[in-house]
């Protein structure tokens, strides 16, 4: 069943970017408040802002494969 089908007032292209967005945002909150509770545990300061770096880059890799992968699938189909 195609994916516009599903959603009728989202537009094709619009998926993508917001699966990126998405994938982002969550991986700058999950690893956010890893570092966030690291920094707590070691008193520091600096985890929080690695851990959200680290969390944003891995969101958007993770998301980038995803639309890789799902190229892959609707070209064998």
């Amino acid at each position: 069943m195609d994916d516009h089908a599903k959603h009728p007032d989202e537009m094709p292209h619009e998926r993508p970017v917001r699966e990126l967005i998405n994938y982002i945002v969550g991986g700058l909150i999950a690893w956010g408040l890893i570092g966030w509770g690291l920094d707590l545990l070691l008193d520091t300061r600096w985890i929080l802002f690695v851990g959200a770096l680290l969390g944003a880059t891995a969101g958007y890799f993770l998301a980038s494969h995803h639309q890789r992968h799902r190229r892959r699938e609707d070209s064998t189909e």
